[in-house]
């Protein structure tokens, strides 16, 4: 990936711009909005808008943790236009950040950046300062040092894309009545909080359309950790909704590097397109929550335990939420079909994590077509096996593509098809050397058991200690 070549105004030069400046927060919590304001040293300003809505808990004591968690979420969204520049400072306004904040800052800005600066052919390594204007570091929780602000009641809060693993994480805990919500929500979303029979709450997320102009101009663009900012954003919304526990779908493959390559010391550094959903974020982010709110508020990752496959095999058994779900990303691009494109890493992998689970007919049903027995498939099927070539995408890991693709050269249903006949002996070959084989897939009961017991419920829903 290139830099685009400059239009619609005077070139950018991100080479010019040598510090980034977290500036002030405006946020009213009576009405849920708020405004986050950013600059370049040289360079235009940016202000980025939010609208929770409505609040259902109007307890005026919780307005103190909704403001100090929409300071993380402040720092933590700056990455969107920091990333224009990539300078070598990050200049805060006002206290220092503490230990547990600033860890998780520099981890953002540097591997939630990482595959961004690979495929604009930059140093992959290339974390900020960061540098507070006033104040103390603070080593209490608490935003400033004191004690902890009020947390809101104890709940669950399920932020809801519209694919496949957080509609089964919202089908094991529905009983458990969680708020659902979403940023900026596609119609999928919608369709599964409506499957699963529970309100969506709607949260807006509106980018300084100033950013677009300075990508057209000659930023620096590209993959931004998102998962981090949307869970800090559910994080804030508790406050106003009524839970402490944020519920996300994240589950192992996402540890799995996209690629590994030679730092400047010859050490090997991973770039990992899902640095935002590994298990790598999760301390951070907890460290950062307790430091700045208490340890009552918390990020759980309901799926970190379950293996991809059998996430999938558990979703098949759910046929509620098959018209529902859509993953494909291209479909979430603004003026997109709301459909499956059928011709991209992120449905060729889930087409392919359900195909074992599902008859083909049923399964091209939900996708518009038999995206294995297409012969201009392969090389996009094969990719999803080659660690070379593995996409830069929410896929799972190589050993997963094996597994399901050696699964399915076993059923005579999907044998036959053109994909899985001429990528089977690698794939079987693959497989079992990546892990257990042949798999076996757990029980939609086993799974939906190991969510709830991922955030603290037994295995029928309620709360341990209840």
């Amino acid at each position: 990936m290139e830099r685009p070549t400059p239009t619609g105004g005077p070139a950018f030069e991100p080479e010019r711009v040598q510090v980034f400046v977290v500036e002030q927060l405006e946020a009213d919590p009576e009405s849920g909005r708020a405004q986050l304001h950013y600059r370049f040293d040289d360079g235009p300003r940016f202000t980025e808008h939010l609208d929770f809505g409505p609040r259902r808990v109007a307890d005026p004591a919780l307005d103190e943790g909704f403001l100090a968690a929409l300071r993380l979420v402040h720092l933590v969204a700056g990455v969107s236009y920091y990333k224009a520049a990539l300078p070598p400072v990050v200049e805060v306004q006002g206290p220092a950040l503490g230990p547990a904040v600033e860890r998780l800052a520099q981890a953002v800005y540097d591997q939630g950046l990482r595959e961004l600066k690979l495929r604009n052919g930059l140093p992959v390594e290339q974390a900020p300062v960061f540098r507070a204007t006033g104040g103390r570091s603070p080593e209490q929780p608490g935003p400033t040092g004191g004690p902890p602000p009020p947390p809101p009641p104890s709940g669950l809060g399920i932020p809801v894309g519209g694919g496949k693993d957080s509609a089964l994480v919202v089908a094991a805990l529905r009983e458990s009545d969680p708020v659902l919500l979403s940023v900026n929500p596609p119609p999928a979303a919608r369709r599964v909080a409506a499957a699963a029979g529970l309100p969506l709450v709607e949260i807006r997320r509106r980018l300084d359309p100033e950013l677009l102009l300075l990508n057209q101009r000659g930023a620096w663009n590209g993959h931004v950790p998102i998962t981090a900012v949307v869970a800090l954003v559910a994080v804030a919304a508790g406050y106003r909704l009524g839970y402490a526990t944020t519920v996300l779908a994240l589950e192992s493959s996402a540890d799995e590097p996209t690629r590994l390559v030679a730092g400047p010391d010859g050490r090997v550094v991973a770039v990992n397109h899902q640095w935002s959903k590994s298990r790598e974020l999760e301390p951070l982010l907890g460290a950062a929550l307790v430091q700045t709110l208490g340890p009552a508020v918390s990020v759980r990752s309901a799926l970190r335990a379950v293996p991809e496959l059998d996430v999938a095999a558990a979703f098949a058994a759910l046929p509620e939420y098959h018209r529902a779900f859509l993953s494909c990303n291209r479909a979430f691009v603004a003026g997109a079909e709301d459909r499956w494109c059928g011709d991209c890493p992120k449905c060729r992998f889930v087409f392919l994590a359900l195909a074992p689970n599902l008859p083909p007919e049923e399964l091209a049903g939900i996708f518009g077509r038999n995206l294995l027995d297409d012969p201009s498939q392969l090389a996009g099927f094969a990719a999803l096996l080659d660690p070379e070539d593995k996409p830069f995408e929410c896929v799972g890991t190589r050993g997963e593509s094996a597994a399901a693709l050696a699964a399915l050269a076993e059923q005579p249903r999907w044998a036959g098809a053109s994909v899985v006949a001429q990528l089977a002996p690698r794939a079987r070959a693959l497989a079992e050397a990546s892990g257990p084989w042949p798999w076996r897939p757990a029980s939609l009961e086993a799974v939906l058991g190991a969510v709830r017991e991922a955030v603290g419920l037994g295995a029928t829903g309620a709360r341990r200690g209840a």
